[in-house]
């Protein structure tokens, strides 16, 4: 059965099911899902939980032979697999068919991947999730469902508030679940239960929480996010980074698409690509989309990047915090 976020509780709540899938990128709903998948397997006796993360080449006939095999500490075990890598062999794909096909047992299998793509969602072993098993679908929240999301939270902590300091809590974190969950939990500290919470409130205790780091404008650069980059750059600037390392970041990721691109006009498959430029799998999709602006245009842009570096060197004439603005916006913009 295929369930969305607000369904997977109640879900759950109807029984154990033999396999459980966990797809997408949102990664605080994929990480409170799997808590409650967790929680449901101790909860019918499996004490025992064996982690593996997948990657290329990774050993599946080891994995296979221990989930046939008996377990010595309990005679039933929670099977959490993240799968790091969506290139999966047949002796893979028909395991997993075959396993979330089982009804409830010995072993509880939980699979989390990242977003499945149109044609993967047709594969046997998703298929076999949906059909015998739970299939939950994260998908990143839009405005409104973060707000609803966000006063769920709070209701469960003991606290309302007011529609614009919810408004004001998700301006602060910019859609980040993960931050909007810590700060929650803060204020569930600060204030009693039963509290409606004010603007004044959230405005008095909550820190910004964007996670304004270097690799978070890599992040945004990466996928052409110019708005969210020029946000983080300028947090950064607030907070004191130092532009040689900005202009680092930047320079890392105009670099990484020129180089790509120039192997997939050089008829490269973007397989082999992949590989040599170390890009992980749930990258490759918008690398492989921003490189079509083509080789000239990101080597292009690395001719910027030199400048900008002698700007800050000051062997070039300019302002360094003005020519970080503008490559960053090149770079999103391509």
């Amino acid at each position: 059965m295929k369930v969305r976020a607000d369904q997977f509780t109640r879900a759950l709540e109807r029984g154990l099911p033999g396999g459980i899938l966990i797809s997408g990128d949102e990664p605080q709903q994929k990480l409170e899902a799997l808590d409650q998948a967790l929680a449901l397997g101790r909860r019918e006796g499996m004490d025992e939980r064996m982690r593996f993360e997948i990657d290329t080449g990774f050993d599946w006939s080891s994995l296979i032979g221990e989930w046939s095999a008996p377990s010595l500490f309990s005679p039933r075990r929670i099977f959490d697999l993240r799968l790091n890598a969506m290139r999966l062999p047949k002796e893979a794909t028909a395991w997993l068919a075959t396993a979330a096909a089982e009804p409830a047992g010995a072993n509880l299998l939980v699979v989390s991947v990242a977003k499945l793509e149109a044609a993967q969602k047709k594969a046997a072993w998703v298929q076999a999730f949906e059909k015998h098993g739970l299939w939950l679908e994260v998908w990143p929240l839009k405005d409104g469902e973060l707000l609803n999301w966000m006063e769920r939270r709070l209701r469960a902590q003991g606290l309302e508030a007011e529609r614009e300091a919810m408004r004001l809590l998700a301006d602060q974190v910019e859609g980040n679940l993960l931050a909007a969950a810590q700060e929650i939990d803060k204020l569930a500290l600060l204030f009693p239960r039963g509290r409606r919470l004010s603007s004044e409130d959230i405005l008095g205790t909550v820190a910004d929480s964007s996670r304004h780091t270097i690799f978070e404008l890599s992040d945004a650069v990466a996928r052409g996010d110019a708005r969210r980059a020029l946000r983080v750059l300028h947090g950064l600037q607030g907070e004191g980074e130092e532009p040689v390392l900005l202009s680092w970041a930047i320079t890392r990721e105009i670099r990484l698409l020129a180089d790509l691109a120039s192997r997939l006009e050089h008829g490269e498959a973007l397989a082999h690509a992949q590989k040599a430029l170390r890009i992980r799998d749930p990258q490759i999709r918008q690398y492989a989309a921003r490189s079509k602006l083509g080789a000239r245009r990101w080597q292009g842009l690395l001719g910027d990047a030199a400048l900008l570096d002698r700007i800050i060197k000051g062997v070039a004439p300019g302002r360094p915090w003005p020519a970080l603005t503008a490559l960053t916006l090149k770079a999103c913009r391509g």
